[in-house]
């Protein structure tokens, strides 16, 4: 009967000692894990601190507001030529979208602008390119007209570079895209059909659009299929093997007045809005005084105004 006891008590220390094994093996991973999640929160703030920068603009609502309820919000994305060929001046934006973001319908709508859109700026005159606000007042300026010509509130802007697209493609890997046009390009051939865009031929992609019939409207389509196919990436990418150069590549190239704490709700509370629907602001060329624009008919203007507002929630 001692005996009995004497195995039973020596298996009891037994399993006890292999208890405080796997408890301190867990204790162990659950430190580890904590570092590492801190470690990206850390680099993610930091990268996010680097990137802001707060911008005057005619706002129409209060944006930290808008998001913290978990309602539609809305972006102007401006895409800056600086970095593109070793271009290192100020810069154009040359592609200038406007998306809005619904959680309760699950989408997130993006509308392209022509970047030679005719239209008034004040100080300026009635005849000017839309990308010309950028280049009068910056960013603040381009968010005020933008708001003004399409009478939607732009809630938050987001300014990235062209270089930046390509530190970006290096750091998240090769996307394939619809490519509906058979064109050569700065060296790279692209095929009708699926393509392949990685760091070497993005920019050859995104910004060729003298072969194209459609001029600046291929283009914009283009570089919406890329954006998209980014974005859907980013979305996908598991561990923490890339996050550091994909910050790296934000906080470089990128500037945005969405703070890190309104980064954080969008993260949780607007995820689901993955469903892309793209929608192209359209008008027709016509030389004035020598210069080329893009002369868009109100009744285009007031359809995109609408999809918009609905989008937003507004016209409720």
């Amino acid at each position: 009967m001692s005996n009995v006891n004497g195995r039973r008590h020596r298996k009891s220390s037994k399993n006890k000692k292999i208890l405080k094994i796997v408890v301190f093996l867990l204790i162990v991973f659950f430190a580890i894990d904590g570092v590492i999640i801190a470690k990206v929160y850390n680099d993610a703030k930091n990268a996010v601190d680097t990137t802001y920068h707060k911008v005057k603009h005619d706002s129409e609502r209060n944006a930290a507001r808008t998001i913290n309820n978990g309602k539609p919000f809305s972006i102007l994305l401006l895409g800056t030529d600086t970095g593109d060929y070793g271009r290192t001046y100020k810069g154009r934006t040359d592609t200038m979208m406007v998306a809005v973001v619904n959680p309760n319908t699950k989408k997130t709508t993006l509308v392209s602008i022509p970047r030679d859109t005719k239209v008034a700026i004040p100080g300026h005159g009635f005849e000017n390119k839309i990308n010309s606000a950028y280049t009068y007042g910056g960013t603040s300026m381009a968010m005020n007209i933008v708001q003004s010509y399409l009478n939607v509130p732009i809630d938050h802007y987001i300014e990235m570079n062209m270089g930046g697209l390509v530190q970006l493609s290096a750091a998240l890997g090769p996307i394939k895209v619809n490519n509906d046009l058979d064109f050569t390009n700065l060296g790279y051939h692209f095929k009708k059909g699926k393509v392949t865009i990685n760091k070497s031929n993005i920019l050859a992609y995104t910004r060729m659009r003298y072969q194209d019939s459609r001029g600046d409207y291929g283009r914009q389509l283009r570089q919406r299929l890329v954006l998209e196919g980014l974005v859907k990436k980013i979305a996908t990418v598991q561990g923490i093997t890339k996050y550091q150069s994909i910050l790296s590549a934000l906080s470089s190239n990128m500037k945005t007045d969405i703070t890190f704490s309104e980064i954080k709700t969008i993260a949780t509370k607007y995820r689901s809005a993955d469903n892309v629907k793209q929608t192209q602001l359209q008008g027709y060329g016509k030389m004035i005084d020598g210069i080329s624009f893009q002369v868009v008919p109100q009744k285009n203007v007031n359809a995109v105004t609408k999809e918009l507002r609905t989008a937003l929630e507004l016209n409720k």
